[in-house]
């Protein structure tokens, strides 16, 4: 009855998450106080009024989509009461789209799921993609955009611009997959820590002293060793793996050190996480390549003006001029920039050119 009613109970494969672990293969059934919270919860759920309601289609329907780095997601709603929801984790080609393209995909494929609702009368659109606002008046559309164009102009619609802020429904179920991505990716690696605490320098003593009973705020549960609600990570590449996704994937993207430690913070914790994460983000190509463009330039900075003659000279070519009796075709400018003597030698192309020291002879040989 429960995986029958699970669509109409939001975040169901969260609530019921401590359930579905104990009937995995080669895991003991062992019931504790997370399942019996979790059946308690379900139980809740599914004994009070439905939160989906049932359309009615003397109203206006509403939709709003989103689209986030590897999922997409929308509700369907009347008088901001959902009707339904619909998430799609991205992959393949569709995983590759730019920004525009992602959200019209998630407009499409909500349109697709939902036109037996929204075929007889017009409906709104709530985006967040201002650009989409103008959907109908664009001239250029290449072969993509111009079948899904086709296919949303077979409704009637209105579109009406919803800040990010705002659109949380549908911003949330379009991440949920980069939510359970960046879970995986912390999760990677995590049995081998219990085999890292016996000689790690930052935690060895700790984990040993928490054999038994809690010192402090450290305690040990399953093998790991926790520091309050944070797992401690040994030294290990695992601690740079974790400060790269919180710092350039999932939900945050690419935020500054401030941000980054917060994040890690509520996760992990380890000596010296500061000066790690203050590291990596400081090495983080994609944040240099984005501060780049929006940086100013730096202002000219002059040559050092020369204490002695024949100290400092510059150099250059003139090229691609007729060539002499001799064949040559080029002029090798030497100019002494305390002075300000030229000299103007004829030369090759590719002549070496060699100036001797200025202690010596201060001449100029080809």
């Amino acid at each position: 009855m429960v995986d029958l009613s699970r669509r109409f109970v939001k975040d169901f494969s969260t609530l019921a998450a401590p359930l579905t672990e104990v009937i995995k293969k080669d895991v003991g059934f062992k019931w504790e106080e997370a399942q019996e919270n979790a059946f308690q919860a379900l139980k809740e759920k599914l004994s009070n009024a439905p939160i989906l309601i049932l359309p009615d289609f003397l109203k206006i329907f509403e939709i709003e989509c989103d689209a986030s780095g590897i999922g997409i997601g929308a509700v369907l709603m009347q008088d901001t009461k959902p009707i339904a929801y619909f998430s799609e984790k991205l992959g393949g080609a569709t995983l590759n789209y730019l920004t525009y393209d992602k959200e019209l995909y998630a407009l499409v494929c909500s349109l697709q799921i939902w036109q037996h609702y929204l075929w007889p009368k017009e409906f709104v659109i709530h985006i967040d993609h201002e650009s989409l606002k103008h959907l109908k008046g664009q001239h250029k559309l290449n072969k993509r955009h111009a079948r899904w164009v086709e296919f949303i102009e077979t409704f009637l619609y209105v579109i009406k611009y919803k800040k990010g802020k705002d659109n949380v429904v549908a911003d949330a179920l379009s991440r949920r997959y980069t939510l359970f991505s960046t879970l995986d990716a912390k999760l990677l690696g995590f049995e081998q820590i219990k085999e890292l605490y016996d000689s790690d320098s930052d935690f060895q003593d700790i984990y040993k002293a928490c054999a038994k009973f809690a010192s402090g705020l450290y305690y040990k549960q399953d093998g790991f060793l926790f520091y309050g609600n944070c797992l401690c990570v040994p030294n290990c590449s695992l601690r740079d793996l974790f400060v790269r996704e919180a710092h350039g994937r999932g939900l945050i993207g690419h935020f500054g050190v401030a941000k980054t430690l917060e994040v890690m913070r509520d996760h992990f914790h380890w000596p010296h996480m500061v000066r790690d994460v203050e590291h990596i983000c400081g090495r983080c190509v994609t944040c240099k390549k984005a501060k780049s463009k929006v940086q100013r330039n730096g202002l000219y900075t002059p040559l050092p003006i020369p204490s002695h003659p024949c100290t400092h000279i510059s150099m250059d070519f003139v090229l691609g001029l007729p060539s002499t009796k001799t064949g040559k075709d080029s002029i090798f400018v030497v100019v002494d920039r305390s002075t300000n003597p030229n000299h103007r030698l004829a030369s090759y192309v590719l002549f070496p050119c060699l100036v001797s020291s200025p202690s010596s002879s201060n001449s100029f040989s080809l």
